[in-house]
């Protein structure tokens, strides 16, 4: 559950239901981890078709909530914006999640190139992902640091 302790409505426009739907996205991207990571861990040998089609649909996945990720938190006005004017000494912390977010949309794309090679290198897409989802852990991990920073708000290190 939720702890409000700091949280000021007269100092800023981030409402606890702004801070629900953060919370919302988070599960949301979590999901498309665990799914991504689920294909990853299933068996290729003599099933690379397969193993290919799950992961690519699992990766897709991924990007798709990547991308809502991206526009709901960075778009003029939204969610990283309403952060840094609440807490302008958090500016640079909220710059490395922003240049996170091109970094790992890139990883994505390579990783869709590198499935769309014959034959596709499953090892080489299992340790490139593995390690993208590592990030993605750890992105994870710096955006909820990051709100309990500016708001002393938990909004669950699980979800």
């Amino acid at each position: 559950m939720a702890r409000y302790r700091r949280f000021d409505l007269a100092t800023t426009t981030t409402t606890p239901e702004v801070l629900e739907a953060v919370r919302v996205r988070r599960a949301g991207l979590r999901s498309a981890m665990i799914r991504l990571e689920q294909a990853l861990d299933a068996p290729a040998p003599g099933r690379s078709g397969e193993w290919t089609t799950c992961v690519r649909d699992a990766l897709e996945n991924l990007e798709e909530v990547w991308t809502r990720h991206v526009i709901d938190t960075e778009a003029p006005g939204a969610f990283l914006d309403e952060l840094t004017q609440a807490e302008p000494r958090l500016a640079n912390q909220v710059q490395r999640l922003r240049d996170e977010h091109g970094q790992v949309l890139s990883a994505l794309l390579a990783a869709e190139d590198d499935l769309r090679a014959e034959p596709v290198d499953t090892e080489r897409v299992r340790s490139s992902l593995t390690s993208l989802l590592c990030e993605l852990h750890r992105h994870r991990q710096r955006g909820v640091d990051l709100v309990y920073e500016a708001y002393d708000v938990d909004i669950g290190g699980g979800a």
